[in-house]
């Protein structure tokens, strides 16, 4: 058929991690984690794109979940890429739905012939690190109003600074096998520190496409107390794929490894003198909205169910509290949508997803 999905044994996984790199969203990058997530790809070209387009996706049966927008050269290609790998669903007899997308997927989606219903309720929440250096600085103070908002941030830098917490970036060349096995066993001891039920699109994997990513390390009296993981995606952005202190390390420890790599981010920038046409950008990923909002054919009942059914999931999986945290940084958010066919999700199809993003 030609739109059977190209098997996982027959890419090269170094091929879609550069891809990712160039052309990825923070939900792309999630795709590398292969034992989690399968790979699709057209067996014919398309046109539209000058290399054959990608998406990855979770298949618990009767349900196929794409997370985020397909890797194309050109938003022209969307809609044939999206067309195909309908087909392919339809030909599998899935239920396709479409998660984490942007607006110019979710207008292609919405539109005939799709028709797809679509609803906001999560968004991505991205931050510009020379904004977030300037309103932690002491000349902010009481002089913009999103000095504010970073007041805590303030106040959890100034903490590990007393308690001598010091982050750096670590290069290839500098990694020691005592640092890497600190790292490891710093994350497995996080892991076991964590209570409830854990959803997330990824696992925390620190050497996982490291060719690509950027380390931080935060250190207190030359002990790994934390990490972080920078990971590139298109348009000058960055995501942090991972930002975490150990069970051992001081309060404001997270916060200094974050303001620490967005500074030297802004650093670079100015140092090699980038336009700001191309301002760097740095994402956290995708964040729970507080609501669930609908945008293209849903009305009514539907959207009530829904609402419910939202409101329902994030109080038991706790998914604002990750938002609440990344607001320190003043984070702007933009809107992300999940598109799906008819009465293609339900109660059913949101616990099936739920199942899959348990770590």
């Amino acid at each position: 058929m030609a739109n059977d999905p190209i098997i996982e044994e027959t890419f090269d996984k170094s091929s879609i991690a550069d891809l990712v790199a160039q052309h990825g969203s923070s939900s792309a990058t999630a795709w590398l984690e292969f034992d989690r997530y399968k790979i699709w790809r057209p067996t014919k070209d398309i046109p539209e794109s000058s290399f054959r387009p990608v998406q990855g996706y979770m298949r618990k049966d009767p349900y196929l979940y794409a997370w985020g927008n397909p890797l194309v050269s050109d938003s022209t290609a969307l809609r044939p890429t999206a067309t195909a790998f309908q087909e392919w669903a339809d030909s599998q007899n899935l239920r396709l739905i479409w998660s984490c997308v942007d607006h110019e997927l979710e207008q292609v989606l919405a539109e005939p012939p799709f028709e797809w219903s679509c609803v906001s309720c999560i968004y991505e929440d991205v931050v510009d690190p020379a904004h977030v250096v300037e309103l932690t600085g002491p000349e902010a103070v009481g002089k913009q109003g999103g000095a504010s908002v970073v007041k805590d941030l303030k106040k959890n830098l100034k903490r590990a600074d007393k308690q001598d917490v010091h982050v750096t970036e670590v290069t290839k060349q500098q990694w020691s096998d005592e640092d890497k096995k600190a790292v490891e066993q710093g994350i497995i001891d996080w892991k076991k520190s964590k209570s409830g039920v854990q959803i997330a699109s990824t696992t925390l994997q620190p050497w996982l496409d490291q060719g690509h990513r950027r380390y931080w390390l935060a250190k207190k009296d030359d002990t790994v107390i934390g990490v972080l993981i920078l990971t590139p995606i298109q348009n000058h952005a960055w995501q942090i794929k991972n930002a975490v202190s150990f069970p051992n390390a001081p309060k404001g420890t997270s916060e200094k490894l974050i303001f620490t790599a967005l500074r030297d981010l802004n650093c670079e920038q100015q140092e090699n003198g980038t336009p700001q046409s191309e301002r760097v950008t740095v994402t956290f990923g995708i964040s729970a909205a507080d609501e669930l909002h609908p945008v293209k054919n849903l009305s009514g009942w539907k959207v009530t169910a829904m609402s419910k059914i939202y409101g329902t999931v994030t109080q038991a999986a706790g998914l604002l509290r990750r938002s609440e945290f990344r607001s320190k940084f003043d984070s702007g958010h933009d809107p992300m949508y999940v598109c799906y066919p008819g009465d293609g999700f339900n109660l059913e199809g949101v616990n099936t997803l739920l199942k899959l993003l348990k770590k």
